[in-house]
């Protein structure tokens, strides 16, 4: 006789010997001592976790001559007849054969049969999700009301494809996929009794290949075994599943980092010379710049979240300490945005390869969206660091499907209009010092917060404050220096004024006269500036203004924003 394969001849046999779904295992014991067994269960979840395993052990436990205390005995002759595939009162069934009405129609005359030896007729549907939806209908009835001694069980990796009707004549039972931590135990069990030479890192590699299935983890020690005999090393490993080492994608992190997009491509070519999948490398990758933003986000918990080794959840953590959230973030939108374009190109190295250099350049790139979010809430972006420039803002834009390159600058004087000098920093600094004056240092510890509040209940207001700077406190009576004319005009405005003091005097806790001046050698509004300027109109423009304002929207929602005035109107159409 033949020897068995690893997945047969290691098949669970009793709940004990099953890993990873204690769960299950228990709710099912349970319901046998009580003597709590439902008519119909549905077994959902991964593939090779043990769903038609724990059907055929709960099978062999209903019908048991000798349950020890709940366990199957293994040694009577129902226990026997099942481990052999014979029992003819524990039918097992490929849905895709009975997945038509006729199929559904016939099984149901065979229902009504009593067992021919055991206490319970159990029906196995593996894959039942295969099944018809015009034979699940005819097979609901059945499903709610069996005979006493019918049990049905339906394995399915797909519950999604389940009716809802079905789902709600059944008991549930959701199956886990495998822990690292399990599987290794159970390959080390596996490889200790077979007699097979294997180091721990090869067991990992192995266990980290299988996705979280029992089944196929079994089924990779089996071909190795087949592949170097009792002695199976890394690089055989590496020659029969193709496995890609969690060192190559730590070495592409690493050129990422260093923004070095030759070292990057370098590591892409090795993958594409030694013939990996590419569509294999490109999900570890991915997977890798997760445990990136998780070890980022939650670098205590890292070890629980990230299912790597040790060594390698440490190098994941130092890794990410050495790179913004946001590039983070966006190298992960980056790959899973293009993940399509790699698996359906007809030049996926290509794809591979603008990938890797996109993300050696992020440091240098931001984009057009964050940039103009950032204008929209009136700070000024960050070119020197765009990094933290590609943070989210609270209120989002539609984003470019791109990054758009901003070169480093150096820092750059304002702009000003002529007419309106520019606030110089010393003038703006000079205020009494703080430790003689508490108010004035409590007012700069909160002068962001009380920007904050402006903004809540008027945004352009935000603005113009965002652009002065208070100098000093005394006896009440706070002197904020301005940027130009503009801005004074503005915060000498009665309903401005009022609101800007009623604010101050929530944070500093009496009444507040606000005085908003220029800086010195500044003309006033009333000067005359140097230089030619616009003509004043010499008097109010003839036109129906809330006609205007009913015509022209976006018209009236500036002036209701910035509080302006219609000084002239002009029209390309002179007609309309």
């Amino acid at each position: 006789m033949s020897p068995q394969v690893m997945a047969l001849k290691w098949r669970p046999q009793t709940f004990a010997d099953m890993v990873g779904q204690e769960h299950i295992t228990r709710t099912l014991q349970n319901s046998i001592k009580a003597d709590r067994v439902a008519h119909a269960y549905i077994f959902s979840g991964p593939r090779g976790v043990g769903k038609t395993t724990t059907a055929r052990i709960f099978a062999k436990a209903l019908n048991c001559r000798n349950l020890k205390d709940t366990e199957p005995c293994n040694e009577c002759d129902m226990c026997q007849e099942v481990n052999q595939g014979s029992a003819m009162d524990v039918i097992e069934i490929d849905a895709a054969s009975v997945n038509g009405i006729d199929g559904i129609r016939a099984l149901q005359e065979q229902v009504g049969t009593y067992p021919a030896k055991g206490k319970y007729k159990v029906y196995i549907f593996d894959e039942a999700h295969r099944i018809s939806k015009a034979a699940f209908d005819a097979f609901l009835k059945t499903l709610e009301e069996p005979p006493a001694h019918v049990i049905f069980i339906l394995a399915s990796t797909e519950i999604h494809q389940f009716p809802a009707t079905v789902q709600s004549r059944c008991q549930r039972y959701e199956f886990r996929s495998m822990v690292l931590d399990a599987i290794l135990k159970q390959l080390r069990r596996i490889s200790d009794a077979e007699k097979i030479e294997i180091d721990d890192k090869s067991l990992y590699q192995i266990a980290r290949s299988a996705g979280g299935s029992m089944r196929d983890a079994q089924r990779n020690l089996d071909q190795l075994v087949a592949f170097a005999g009792k002695k199976v090393t890394l690089d055989d490993i590496r020659v029969v599943l193709g496995t890609i080492e969690g060192e190559v994608y730590l070495k592409l992190v690493e050129a990422v980092i260093s923004m070095d997009a030759p070292a990057g491509l370098t590591v892409v070519k090795s993958i594409l010379v030694g013939g990996k999948d590419l569509e294999h490398f490109y999900g570890g990758l991915l997977e890798t710049f997760r445990h990136l933003a998780v070890a980022k986000a939650y670098p205590s918990a890292a070890a629980t979240l990230i299912l790597l080794s040790k060594e390698e959840v440490e190098k994941i953590i130092q890794l990410s300490s050495q790179m913004e959230e946001a590039q983070i973030l966006s190298s992960l939108r980056i790959l899973i945005e293009q993940e399509w374009a790699l698996r359906h190109s007809a030049n996926p190295s290509i794809v591979l390869e603008t990938v890797v250099m996109e993300l050696c350049r992020l440091k240098a790139l931001t984009s057009v969206g964050d940039l103009l979010r950032q204008i929209e809430s009136g700070s000024n972006p960050s070119v020197s660091n765009p990094i933290k420039a590609a943070l989210p803002a609270p209120q989002p834009l539609p984003r470019t499907s791109a990054p758009t390159y901003v070169p480093p600058a150096a820092p750059q004087k304002a702009v000003v209009q002529e007419g309106e000098p520019a606030l110089a920093v010393d003038e703006i600094e000079d205020a009494a010092p703080t430790d003689q004056n508490p108010e004035m240092a409590k007012l700069k510890s909160h002068w962001r917060e009380l920007l904050e509040k402006v903004k809540a209940q008027k945004t352009a207001l935000e603005g113009v404050l965002a652009d002065t700077r208070p100098k000093n406190i005394d006896e009440g009576t706070l002197i904020l220096v301005c940027k130009g004319p503009f801005h004074q005009e503005q915060l000498s405005k009665p309903e401005n004024k009022v609101l800007v003091e009623k604010l101050l005097e929530e944070l500093l806790g009496r009444k507040i006269n606000l005085v908003p001046v220029l800086p010195e050698g500044a003309p006033a509004s009333s000067d005359k500036p140097s230089g030619p300027r616009a003509p004043k109109p010499s008097s109010a423009p003839k036109v129906d203004v809330k006609e205007l304002e009913k015509e022209e929207p976006l018209v009236a929602a500036a002036l209701k924003m910035f509080g302006g005035k219609i000084v002239e109107v002009k029209r390309n159409n002179p007609q309309k």
